[in-house]
């Protein structure tokens, strides 16, 4: 029997006209992606989707190529298929501009990808996106089931993506939307329209996002044994992800250190931001890293993770803390919730969005209690193991894929 046979095809379209539009805001290269990067959405659903049964490829177009060309990813061996594409310039008219998106798809080349790869199924990242009016039309001509995920577009940014979006729902084969506040906007929404909606998390692996012991980790890092630290690892993206709410929050502190590791394109904003708050106990380490033992090391010295962000989907980050046994304080940004759906139950504290009060209470109550800290970082990995573990979301993924 063969491969496609026995473990069906299923095709994963991830967001971006070109993968430069996801690579080049965090410093990374075509190579970094293909040999170096692991984890994060794409390639945690990759192996959540081979749990279950599936055998998954990734399918994006690139203006770094001239024709069609085949990776194997170097850290879970997944097929890459990158096509030649190029990035649309936002104009004066939305309308117009979702108009040349859908002119600049590649369909013809990602067609033959699936055709010569013998796809059983399409997954696609975000419905709110030009991409997946087309991706699904593609699907219903080779006869096979298009899905689509949410990672937080929740907008549709033209007139006339609203008209053709509908029609593109009730093509659509299902959509998996973890956040409760989406799957509401969405029913409302496309009420008389929508698929089948499951409530499916994004997956982590939880055997590699495993913490060392402590006193090793800070060892290693030259840390102090004393010293309370707070750590994110982000994109550097001041307002979505509310840097400045937590710069701000954290200045009223002279006790401990916050460690943010990332990079993106507020660097030098945030560069700037930090010279006038002139706070000497924030550790900038700037850089995406594609070292995950480097940073499972941080997470397993830090103390508290914190996200203040405004803005999220469903993010990967806060899982890795949690699977390290670490407590979390975040807000109450889409998809939070979700993750923190018993609050200390699940392992962290929620608080108000852009309210740096709360947030710095939060972190003091946290950096008070060690016994605190303990009892949440216990259940923050409990729930991480529960209800995002890869066999998790693969048992979901077999069940509502079928």
């Amino acid at each position: 029997m063969s491969d496609s046979l026995s473990h069906p095809v299923i095709a994963i379209f991830p967001w971006g006209d070109v993968i430069e539009e996801f690579l080049d805001p965090i410093g990374l290269t075509l190579d970094d992606f293909v040999q170096r990067m692991t984890g994060g959405w794409l390639f945690g659903y990759a192996a959540a989707l081979r749990y279950a049964g599936w055998k998954p490829i990734i399918v994006a177009a690139s203006e770094q190529i001239e024709r069609p060309q085949h990776f194997v990813h170097a850290g879970s061996q997944t097929s890459i298929w990158l096509v030649p594409g190029r990035r649309v310039v936002a104009g004066k008219s939305p309308a117009m501009h979702s108009v040349r998106r859908w002119l600049a798809t590649p369909m013809r080349e990602f067609r033959e990808v699936m055709e010569r790869e013998c796809c059983r199924a399409i997954m696609i990242q975000e419905y709110e996106y030009t991409r997946f009016d087309l991706l699904v039309r593609l699907a219903a001509q080779l006869r096979i089931p298009a899905y689509a995920t949410f990672q937080g577009g929740d907008r549709t940014l033209s007139w006339v993506e609203k008209r053709v979006r509908k029609f593109s729902m009730k093509a659509c084969a299902g959509l998996i939307i973890a956040s409760s506040a989406e799957r509401a906007r969405v029913e409302q929404v496309y009420r008389h329209s929508h698929p089948e909606i499951a409530r499916i998390s994004n997956p982590l692996d939880c055997d590699e996002w495993r913490a060392i012991p402590r006193a090793t980790a800070r060892n290693l890092l030259g840390l102090s044994s004393e010293v309370f630290i707070a750590i994110e690892h982000c994109r550097i993206d001041i307002w979505r992800k509310g840097l400045d709410v937590l710069i701000d929050a954290w200045s009223s502190s002279r006790d401990g250190k916050l460690v943010i590791i990332g990079s993106g394109q507020d660097r030098e904003a945030f560069t700037h931001m930090l010279s006038e708050h002139n706070v000497s106990n924030v550790q900038w380490i700037d850089g995406y890293t594609t070292d995950r033992q480097l940073i499972r090391n941080w997470l397993s010295a830090a103390d508290v993770y914190v996200m203040a962000s405004r803005v999220e989907g469903m993010p990967v980050a806060p899982l890795e803390a949690m699977a390290c046994g670490l407590a979390v304080i975040a807000t109450d940004a889409q998809g939070l919730p979700d993750i923190l759906s018993e609050g200390e139950n699940s392992g962290g504290i929620l608080v108000p969005r852009e309210n740096a009060t709360a947030l710095a209470a939060a972190i003091d109550r946290v950096r008070s209690s060690a016994e605190l800290r303990e009892k949440l970082g216990r259940a923050a990995r409990v729930r991480v193991e529960s209800a995002f573990s890869i066999p998790a979301v693969g048992n979901a993924l077999r069940i509502f894929l079928g």
